[in-house]
């Protein structure tokens, strides 16, 4: 496929901007290499955090030798590496509900009486305390989520910009008699089938009986939906669907699609983000706006907000008092006025905290009203409402219920049964690490991109080794379990026909990346290679150098042309890396990462690669 335009020129802007310096900064700065640093591991939510994120906490604490592993989305994840013993020092995620998270509630470092706590207002800290009084989680700042329009596209054609939801289905059904699609969205996606049950109906979550209902979800005092509060939401779900067109073809639309028909013009609107807003802008000169979700009158509109990410510490790193301090110092950078900057890209997102201010970009003053009027709905976010929205919206849209009433009822009886995701599927027979060793590398990430290539059929493999989660654990897996070896909502595996020449250039190319969700900046990130070695070594300013690659031991054939399987950012990663190696053409229609294990492990019913010393580190 070829690279938007757009999307190349907004990553040659992003590499133009200024770098910033090396992980742990200035050599003059660091450490005697007689001192040994104090190692504190960090499970990132997101790949966004790469960008720039855990750079700035490089270079705040010179001191700290830190790990970084992209963790699953899912306080499930966590607690899967904490019934491994192996919680991480500090942990994020953005999927979070108290529901899910009072599993943890033991594990983790009660914040309550801690100067970081009190820098939060009280009407937001209400959402993370126990009955009890602990606080085991405090929130980032809050990414923005609605509706994205495209206001140059409305004017070409004199349609009026939507004000509530009768003017919404209008200005949908004006476009479609133009050949546009009116709204458009990832349904394949659970994420967006939770937010647009949710969005559109605000109003109707926010009465009386829809905040009683949630507070009982969140205790755990029921389990299903209440039919006076849900009902409702299910009626204005199908006559959005009816009235706008969504059908079978919306349910496979994945993530990148809607946004693609925005940039080309085709489609008037769909669901996204402030961080949407910037990257994903139109045609060239387009003006897009993120309004908020419709509801019945103009006062029933609303945005639908989630904090960018959760963050707690475990409780066994705290019991030493000095790694205690750091610990918490650690996490009031995460979550100071610089800390937040460094999360709120291109400005579009909003505090929870006291004495910060994050500045909005122009595109996003329209918020600045609803913001004053506290008209922003905090999603509710537990596993189940992300898992059973995606199946019920699904059905809905491939017309297998076919009524308001027969939704509600799959969404209250997949509720009261169990999840078959947690049936055990596989057995792992042997242990493998993720700590790095200059010898050898991480050995959990390289049997796993092993058993990748191996599945793909391909010659190389080139994968930064933090997309692998956790260590490899010997015993018994369910298909949750399974899908936490691997981090799949912020990768995505291509594979390209590349000469030597080309390979060279994009490991070359990789290590000296600054300010890019491919971006190194520690051992832990370095990248994994599978069917090819690297030679590596660190520079004077903290960064890598590439000396030479091999194949069984021989320098890597510059002239020979390899099949490559390179996993990483699709929409940040890989178009400055292809740029850069001269490389158009390649096939993104290639099976998940996670897909590419259970495969080996559940459908061959066979055992991971073993895996193979990748690289030397000087």
């Amino acid at each position: 496929m070829k690279w938007k335009k757009c999307i190349s020129l907004l990553m040659a802007c992003l590499l133009a901007a200024t770098l910033l310096a090396g992980c742990g900064g200035d050599t003059a700065e660091q450490p005697a290499a007689s001192e040994k640093k104090e190692t504190v591991t960090v499970a990132l939510w997101g790949n966004q955090l790469l960008e720039s994120y855990a750079q700035y906490l490089c270079e705040s604490f010179p001191e700290v030798e830190f790990e970084f592993i992209l963790a699953n989305n899912s306080t499930d994840y966590y607690r899967y590496r904490n019934d491994h013993g192996d919680l991480p020092d500090i942990l994020t995620v953005r999927r979070f509900a108290l529901k899910d998270a009072v599993l943890l509630k033991d594990m983790l470092y009660d914040l309550c009486d801690t100067e970081l706590a009190s820098t939060f207002y009280g009407s937001y800290l209400e959402n993370y305390t126990y009955d009890d009084g602990t606080v085991n989680w405090l929130p980032a700042c809050a990414e923005v989520d609605s509706l994205i329009i495209n206001k140059t596209l409305f004017e070409e054609y004199n349609i009026p910009v939507p004000t509530d939801y009768a003017s919404f289905i209008s200005a949908c059904e004006a476009f479609e008699a133009e050949g546009i699609q009116g709204f458009v969205s990832d349904f394949d996606s659970d994420y967006t089938c939770m937010e647009t049950l949710q969005g559109f109906s605000i109003a109707q979550l926010l009465t009386m009986e829809g905040r009683e209902w949630r507070q009982q979800y969140e205790s755990g005092a029921t389990n299903q939906l209440s039919e006076k509060v849900w009902m409702p939401v299910f009626e204005k779900f199908f006559d959005m669907k009816d009235k706008v067109g969504l059908d079978e073809t919306d349910a496979a639309m994945e993530n990148r699609a809607p946004k693609d028909l925005f940039l080309e013009g085709k489609a008037a609107m769909y669901r996204g983000t402030g961080a949407d807003v910037i990257t994903f802008r139109g045609r060239g000169e387009d003006v897009p706006l993120l309004m908020p979700y419709f509801g019945d009158t103009e006062e029933d509109n609303w945005y639908l907000t989630y904090p960018a990410f959760q963050v707690a510490a475990s409780k066994k790193a705290m019991e030493d008092p000095e790694r205690e301090q750091l610990i918490l110092d650690i996490m009031a950078a995460m979550l100071n006025q610089e800390g937040l900057e460094h999360i709120a890209y291109g400005k579009n997102m909003i505090p929870y905290n006291k004495n910060v201010n994050l500045e909005l970009l122009p595109e996003l003053d329209n918020l600045k009203p609803f913001i004053d009027e506290n008209k922003m709905y905090i999603r509710l976010a537990s596993n189940d409402m992300f898992r059973i929205s995606r199946e019920v919206v699904q059905q809905i849209l491939k017309q297998e219920v076919a009524t308001p009433q027969e939704a509600f009822d799959a969404f209250n009886a997949l509720l009261a049964a169990e999840n078959p995701a947690d049936q055990v599927v596989a057995h792992i027979d042997t242990y493998y690490s993720k700590d790095f060793t200059e010898e050898h590398g991480d050995q959990a990430a390289s049997a796993i991109c092993n058993t990748i290539r191996a599945e793909a059929g391909v010659d190389l493999l080139f994968a930064q080794a933090c997309y692998i989660s956790s260590d490899i654990y010997e015993g018994d897996y369910t298909e949750n379990d399974l899908s936490y070896l691997t981090k799949n909502d912020g990768g995505w595996p291509v594979v390209a026909d590349l000469t030597g020449e080309q390979v060279y250039r994009m490991v070359e190319a990789t290590l000296a990346l600054k300010d890019n969700r491919g971006a190194v900046c520690t051992d832990s990130t370095l990248y994994v290679s599978s069917g090819f070695e690297m030679d590596i070594s660190r520079t004077e300013d903290g960064g890598y150098t590439l000396n030479a690659l091999t194949v069984n031991g021989e320098e890597l054939d510059r002239e020979a042309v390899y099949s490559v399987l390179i996993f990483g950012d699709r929409d940040w990663y890989m178009p400055v890396i292809m740029e850069e190696i001269g490389c158009e053409d390649f096939n993104d229609d290639v099976l998940k990462v996670k897909e590419y294990v259970y495969k080996r492990l559940v459908e061959e019913g066979g055992q991971l690669e073993a895996p193979t010393d990748y690289i030397t580190l000087h």
